[in-house]
């Protein structure tokens, strides 16, 4: 349980930190980090609690991290890419790419294959994630009633 919170608090720290790169407005900020940290919850509550895949859990949470953008760009009057860059930082698999290269270097190329493979699909469930979602009509994230 305690490594669950230390990794939560980890993702919203550096959701926050890559917002700052990333020269977000001040007032944004914190919302990027819950746009992060509820993304992390999503990765964390399917891995454990509904499949192994590490990769189903990927698509999941970004599907849920750009809804979340969608809807805070429409409430708050801002692009959408603001918060849902750095809220699909957490799910970057950069450990995965590292090891493939750690194997590589090593001459371990069948752990290299496997790794750089998850790798590869998980950032090719980001992007279909995100194309998801992007792909919706604009009006589905507005919580403005229509006129019927």
């Amino acid at each position: 349980m305690g490594s669950i919170l230390l990794s939560m608090l980890m993702s919203f720290v550096a959701v926050m930190g890559f917002s700052i790169i990333f020269n977000v407005p001040r007032k944004e900020i914190l919302l990027c980090g819950l746009t992060g940290i509820i993304g992390w919850i999503v990765f964390t509550l399917i891995t454990y609690f509904v499949t192994d895949s590490i990769v189903v859990s990927t698509f999941f949470s970004a599907v849920t991290v750009t809804a979340l953008a969608r809807f805070k760009s429409e409430i708050r009057k801002m692009p959408s890419t603001i918060y849902m860059i750095p809220g699909i930082i957490p799910l970057v698999p950069g450990l995965r790419l590292y090891f493939t290269m750690f194997y590589v270097v090593n001459g371990e190329f069948g752990n290299a294959a496997y790794s750089g493979a998850t790798a590869l699909s998980i950032a090719g469930v980001i992007a279909v994630g995100l194309l998801v979602v992007l792909s919706l009509p604009r009006k589905w994230f507005s919580l403005k009633r229509r006129k019927a």
